[in-house]
């Protein structure tokens, strides 16, 4: 237990040399459960491999209880049975009067009958019952007494405590009415809490600043955000609101994501005109390289590294298969396109490609690497997921380096890589004219299509008297937007204030 409490101080040691798993309630409650054992110098006598370790620990320190602490200028206490024997207050509020609660069911013991139990001096089960009797009775002495139980526990009808029962014998039908008359007037306030006739939902946000403080330049995954939630670029290029990352905060899908872009992008920036010859060690040498800031974390470890190891040999196998085809691949390439507004306001839309292929017939393919699950064609296509299709535009318009204007777009290709089974999938986007499945369209004309909406778009928030709401669109409603606090979404949207805007049309 000694090289245990050793472990955990020097893991969570700070630089002022404390140790934060020991501060706190729960740090404190941990190491005074530690300190006996580690202060015992004779061998407990018990053998446990280390696969049974954990489980040793659960059974030995599960049962210890942590308090919260109370200021001592706090109106309010809350206390435990025990507890409030010992203590004295003005009021005492006695809860949980349910039978099961208060008294506890006795708990049947597997292994020794009751005479067996009898037999070596150890408590009947229902000692519990006259204790929590002996208790109830201590309570009552109090100057002023509540007596509580809820009608309902998780939604099933509960049955009141045999106490209540005995007392209600014991006093009389007559005190037993005053009583309740008495607890009728709290019941009654709590009632008109939450039926007050002055109480007012708030109406939906629709903040409208002026056309000067409006953002005149946007990435292609912002103008998601501004068809989904446009409170979400209010907030952000506004208000200027930027969220701060929790202190210490854990490992996420971003993050993985991340390393795995960035090393597919550097291996495509390094060959882009021709496979090295042993692909799959060349890319786990790269991968070594962007996950080292991670692989200290277990969870990288253990399972983000073996993935990224499987994606790099499907990765090999699938560029082989795909390289006979390319001319020159631009890996995280950026470009722009302008719209010019009004006056001398011009509007920019920026972009970021994970991978433009120059093909043989002259054509071009933008690819987009997705850790997570990429879009549907219906989406795309729908322009809910604009993304691809605004790349598209993009590079239609020369908005991207070394690719003339007018060029053609061969393919949209969404590049699943996950690592599990199977570790990636190439999907080409299927486009079509709007929901119609029987109506295809190229990916050109998707792009025309795309660049005539997103000026309509940018040119409705031009507007002053556009506002930015929060969640436009109900297929995101379930979701949970970084913003959605500020805006108090929970407040209006449960009464169903969302409403419904297509802004592409």
């Amino acid at each position: 237990m000694r090289r245990h409490s050793e472990v955990i101080a020097a893991l969570s040691e700070e630089p002022t040399g404390t140790s934060a798993a020991f501060e706190g309630e729960d740090g404190e409650a941990l190491a005074d459960a530690l300190e006996p054992l580690v202060a015992s110098e004779e061998p407990a006598g018990l053998a446990t491999t280390l696969g049974d370790y954990p489980e040793l620990f659960e059974v030995a320190f599960g049962d210890q209880v942590v308090r919260s602490r109370q200021l001592l200028t706090s109106a309010l206490r809350i206390y435990g049975p025990l507890e409030s024997r010992l203590t004295e207050a003005d009021r005492v509020i006695i809860g949980g009067l349910v039978e099961g609660v208060w008294p506890p069911e006795p708990r049947n013991d597997p292994w020794l009958s009751r005479p067996m139990r009898r037999s070596l001096g150890l408590d009947l089960p229902e000692r519990r019952i006259g204790l929590a009797a002996h208790d109830f009775v201590q309570l009552l002495g109090a100057r002023d007494v509540i007596l509580t139980h809820s009608a309902k526990v998780a939604g099933s009808p509960t049955v009141p405590s045999r106490f209540l029962h005995r007392l209600q014998a014991v006093a009389g039908d007559e005190r037993w009415q005053r009583a309740q008359t008495k607890g009728r007037c709290y019941l009654h306030m709590a009632d008109v809490l939450d039926h007050s006739d002055a109480w007012k939902p708030i109406a939906q946000p629709q903040p409208r600043p002026p056309r000067a403080a409006r953002p005149a330049q946007l990435s292609v995954t912002e103008i998601e955000d501004l068809l989904r939630d446009p409170y979400t670029i209010y907030a952000r290029h506004v208000l200027n609101l930027q969220p701060l990352d929790p202190v210490d905060m854990p490992l996420s899908a971003a993050d993985r994501g991340t390393a795995i872009h960035n090393a597919l992008g550097e291996f495509t920036q390094t060959y882009p005109k021709q496979l090295p010859a042993d692909v799959v060690r060349l890319l786990r040498d790269i991968g070594t390289k962007h996950f080292a800031h991670l692989i200290d974390r277990p969870e990288a470890r253990a399972l983000w590294w073996p993935r990224f190891q499987r994606i790099a040999k499907w990765f090999a196998h699938w560029e082989e298969f795909r390289r006979p085809e390319i001319v020159d691949i631009l890996a995280e390439t950026r470009g722009t396109l302008q719209i010019q507004l009004d006056g001398e306001r011009a509007f920019t839309l920026s972009a970021r490609a994970d991978r433009i292929e120059r093909r043989k017939d002259g054509s071009f393919a933008i690819l987009d690497y997705k850790t997570g699950a990429p879009p549907s064609d219906k989406q795309v296509s729908l322009g809910l997921s604009p993304q691809m299709t605004l790349e598209a535009a993009i590079l239609r318009e020369g908005g991207f380096t070394d690719i003339p204007a007018g060029a053609s777009i061969s393919e949209l290709v969404y590049v699943r890589l996950s690592g599990n089974e199977p570790p990636g999938e190439a999907r080409v986007v299927v486009l079509t004219r709007g929901a119609r499945k029987d109506s295809p369209i190229s990916p050109d004309e998707a792009a025309t299509d795309t660049r005539r909406k997103l000026e309509i778009l940018i040119r409705k928030f031009e507007r002053e008297e556009q506002p930015y709401i929060s969640l436009n669109l109900p297929m995101w409603t379930t979701r949970y937007g970084t913003y959605d606090n500020l805006s108090r979404i929970k407040e209006w949207s449960a009464l169903g204030g969302t409403g419904e805007e297509d802004f592409w049309n």
